[in-house]
């Protein structure tokens, strides 16, 4: 095994406060028997309540994919298409039971995003369906935009054609770290800069620095003898997982 530390955190974007939106993004990370598994889902920013699908999306892939990862599968873009099978038919179910109509439920409640990485001592990997940012090491991927920013939802192969996903691999001998997180963070000029020690310590911690790039601040240049505003650098809503190790 190697010891992976892992640190998570998410804040409302400048943008949604304002209008007194609640946050759409949710993130969760599970630690199995081989490794371990981050998710961030985004909810559709037009829809009235993406959060409830984004918040159901983190939960059904972290469940899918820490249960075929124990079982032993290949890590690999078979585990992701398995595993987002695996949380299709969950949602499939809960929509039968809340309408008659289908697409109203995934339009107002499950068009969210979905970034997905697993860690283990063999292998590193991470998918995405829809728009968002990784980083792999040192090497950093932008997911998007979309024409028309209309990123591809996973809820939307309830309604016809499954949408195909990305995915990227690495030996985890050759990087140290993968993050992964929302398109919010494409403001941010490196992932790789947020994993300082303490938001491995403290739960809360990077919660906590996220939401200081998301607020407007008022700095004084004394020398000039005036007040500076600097806006705030996270408009939108801003979700990241990040997981370290030691190589060997």
């Amino acid at each position: 095994m190697i010891n992976t530390e892992v640190a998570a955190g998410s804040v409302a974007g400048r943008v949604h406060r304002r209008l007194a939106r609640p946050n759409q993004d949710a993130v969760t990370w599970d630690r199995t028997r081989r490794g371990v598994v981050l998710v961030v889902c985004d909810g559709c920013g037009g829809a009235p309540r993406s959060e409830v699908g984004a918040a159901l999306g983190v939960r059904l892939w972290s469940r899918a994919l820490s249960a075929r990862l124990d079982a032993g599968a290949a890590v690999d873009a078979a585990l992701f298409e398995a595993a987002g099978g695996d949380g299709l038919a969950h949602l499939a179910a809960l929509v039968a039971a809340m309408a008659d109509d289908p697409a109203a439920v995934v339009a107002d409640h499950l068009m969210f995003t979905s970034l997905a990485a697993v860690v283990t001592p063999e292998a590193v990997a991470v998918h995405a369906i829809g728009d968002g940012v990784i980083a792999i090491g040192d090497v950093r991927h932008e997911v998007g935009p979309f024409p028309d920013n209309a990123p591809p939802y996973l809820a939307r192969a309830l309604l016809g054609e499954r949408p195909a996903g990305v995915t990227w691999t690495a030996d985890p001998r050759e990087v140290d770290l993968v993050a992964i997180a929302s398109d919010g963070a494409g403001a941010l000029p490196e992932l790789r800069a947020l994993a300082a020690d303490v938001v491995f310590r403290n739960p809360a911690a990077l919660t906590r620095r996220l939401s200081l790039l998301a607020e407007d601040a008022v700095e004084i240049d004394w020398d000039e003898r005036r007040v500076v505003r600097r806006p705030a650098l996270l408009d939108d809503d801003t979700t990241i997982a990040i997981a370290r190790w030691s190589r060997p």
